[in-house]
C-alpha cells in the first residue's frame, strides 16, 4: 500500500487540508498520484494506482489546477523522470506534510532548458504561472544544476522544501518571475540560495540559507521583498548588483566567511537598496561576519536605517538617518501566498561550509547569454569598463581539495570567439586580467589536467593558454 500523506496521516498540513478539501477547490481540481513504485500505464493516477514517474503523470494530466500528490522516495533519471520536470499552469507539486523537515521526497537530477533570458541552461524545474511546489527536497548535482527555475511565471507559491546540493543555484527568478518563496531550507549550494534577476518581484520570506555560496544574489532590475530570513555561515549573506532594489526588513545575516551585505556598482547605474528608514525600520540584524557586515562599494550612501549593525564593520556609504525609501520605481506588491504547513523542526546542517571554489554573482547584463561576471582579483573595488565588479578569494580546487593554482584563458577577441568557447564551456566567463579581458575555462590544482582542457579546446578551433593564479 503506498503512503499518501496529505490522505494517510491525521497531522493534516494546511496546503494539503487547504487543496483537498476546501469545496471550491474540490469541485475543480483533479488529484494524481505518483510513487516510485506505481506504474506509467493508462489507467494510473488514483491512490491504489499510482503513476511512477511525476513526467509520466503531468503529461497525461496538463490541465490547469491539477494536485500531483507523491510518496516517499527519489524521483531521478534511474527511476525514469524526463528532466526537466515542467510543472503546468496552476498547477500543484506536493510532497510531505511535514514540509522541508525529512527530506523523505526528494526529486534529484535535471536537464537541458533553453531559457529565452539565459540561454541553455541544466535545470531540474521548471514550474509556470499559478504553480505550487511544497514538501520536497530538490537537488540538481550536474554541472551549473539549478533547481528550480521561473522564467517570468507569476504568482508561484514555494513553500517548505529543501533546496540542498545545487552545484548553481537552489532557485533562479529570472523575467518577470513573481514568486512568494517561504520556509524553505538552502544549503550547500554552491552559487546561491536564490538568484532574483531580471525584472522579478515577490516576496522571500522566513527560509534560511546556510552553508552555500551567496545566501541571495539580487541583480538587473528585480525588486524583491527579502523578510525575516536567517543567512548564516555562507560565503557572503546577500549581492545586490546592477540596479535592483531589493527590500531587506527583519532578516539576520551572520557568520558569513566574507560579507553580510555586498552592494556592486555598475555602468549602467547603482542598486537602490532599502535597508530600513525612519518610516519603516529595517530590524535586520548583522553579526560575525568575517570581513564586514555591509560592503557598500558604490558611491551612493545605502539607506539602512533601524539595524543591529556594527559602525566599524561597515565598508563604503551608509545613510542612518534618511525618512524615506531610496526607491525609484514603486515595487509591486508581493503576492499572498495559499496557506501553508505550519513551522518545520530544525533541520541538522553541518557547523562549517563545505570545502569549495568561491563561486561569482549571477551579475549579467546581457539578454541572451548565461550568467557572466567579471572577476576582480584582491578586493572589491571600482568597476572597470564594462561595469561589472566581483570577487575571488584564495579558492579550492573541489575535486582535489587542493588549492587553485593554474587558470585556462582565451582572449576574448571577438564575439565569434566568445561564442565558440561558451560552445564548448557553458561555465566560462570573462576575467579582467594585466589590462586584458579574457575568459576564464577553467581553474584547476594541476598542471595536467589545465592542459587537458587546452587541447580539447585547440582541437575545436579555440588557442587557449594557462596562466598561474
Amino acid at each position: 500500500m503506498h503512503k499518501f500523506p496529505c490522505l494517510t496521516n491525521i497531522f493534516v498540513s494546511a496546503a494539503c487540508a487547504f487543496a483537498l478539501t476546501s469545496p471550491a477547490i474540490a469541485n475543480t481540481q483533479k488529484v494524481v498520484y505518483i510513487s516510485p513504485q506505481g506504474t506509467d500505464s493508462a489507467d494510473a493516477g488514483n491512490a491504489d494506482r499510482p503513476f511512477r514517474t511525476i513526467t509520466s503523470a503531468i503529461a497525461a494530466n496538463p490541465q490547469s489546477g491539477t494536485i500531483f500528490q507523491l510518496s516517499n522516495g527519489t524521483y531521478s533519471s534511474a527511476s525514469g523522470e524526463n528532466f526537466p520536470i515542467r510543472l503546468p499552469r496552476g498547477a500543484s507539486l506536493i510532497g510531505s506534510q511535514n514540509g522541508s523537515t525529512d527530506g523523505s521526497i526528494v526529486i534529484n537530477g535535471g536537464g537541458r532548458f533553453v531559457s529565452s533570458t539565459f540561454a541553455s541552461q541544466n535545470i531540474a524545474i521548471a514550474a509556470a504561472n499559478d504553480s505550487r511546489i511544497e514538501g520536497i527536497t530538490v537537488t540538481n548535482s550536474n554541472p551549473r544544476g539549478y533547481g528550480l527555475w521561473l522564467e517570468s511565471s507569476r504568482n508561484v507559491t514555494i513553500a517548505n522544501n529543501r533546496f540542498v546540493g545545487n552545484t548553481h543555484d537552489g532557485i533562479l527568478l529570472t523575467g518577470i518571475a513573481n514568486a512568494y518563496i517561504g520556509n524553505n531550507l538552502f544549503a550547500e549550494n554552491r552559487g546561491s540560495g536564490i538568484s532574483a534577476v531580471g525584472s522579478s518581484t515577490g516576496e522571500i520570506r522566513g527560509n534560511r540559507f546556510e552553508n552555500t555560496g551567496f545566501g541571495l544574489s539580487i541583480g538587473q532590475r528585480s525588486q524583491v521583498t527579502v523578510t525575516s530570513n536567517n543567512i548564516s555561515r555562507n560565503v557572503d549573506g546577500i549581492i545586490i548588483s546592477n540596479t535592483a532594489q531589493p527590500t531587506l526588513r527583519g532578516n539576520t545575516i551572520s557568520d558569513s566567511q566574507r560579507n553580510g551585505v555586498v552592494v556592486l556598482s555598475s555602468s549602467s547605474g547603482s542598486p537602490r537598496p532599502d535597508l530600513g528608514t525612519t518610516n519603516s525600520l529595517g530590524n535586520n540584524v548583522f553579526r560575525n561576519n568575517r570581513e564586514s557586515d555591509i560592503n557598500n562599494a558604490t558611491t551612493i550612501p545605502i539607506v539602512a536605517v533601524g539595524n543591529q549593525i556594527n559602525a566599524a564593520r561597515v565598508k563604503g556609504l551608509l545613510d542612518l538617518r534618511a525618512s524615506s525609501s531610496p526607491a525609484i520605481a514603486t515595487a509591486p506588491k508581493p503576492i499572498t501566498p495559499r496557506p501553508i504547513a505550519s513551522n518545520p523542526a530544525p533541520v541538522f546542517v553541518p557547523a562549517q561550509p563545505p570545502v569549495q571554489a568561491l563561486p561569482n554573482p549571477v551579475i549579467s547584463n546581457g539578454s541572451n547569454n548565461a550568467p557572466v561576471s567579471i572577476v576582480i582579483e584582491r578586493e572589491y573595488t571600482k568597476p572597470n569598463n564594462s561595469g561589472q565588479v566581483a570577487v575571488l578569494p584564495s579558492a579550492l580546487d573541489p575535486a582535489t581539495g587542493k588549492a587553485l593554482q593554474y587558470r585556462v584563458i582565451v582572449p576574448a577577441s571577438s564575439n565569434v570567439v566568445v561564442r565558440k568557447v561558451k560552445t564548448i564551456v557553458p561555465s566560462a566567463f570573462r576575467l579582467s586580467r594585466g589590462g586584458r579581458t579574457v575568459m576564464q575555462v577553467g581553474a584547476y590544482s594541476d598542471r595536467p589536467t589545465a592542459s587537458q582542457l587546452v587541447q580539447k579546446l585547440a582541437q575545436a578551433g579555440v588557442n587557449a593558454e594557462i596562466v598561474s593564479f
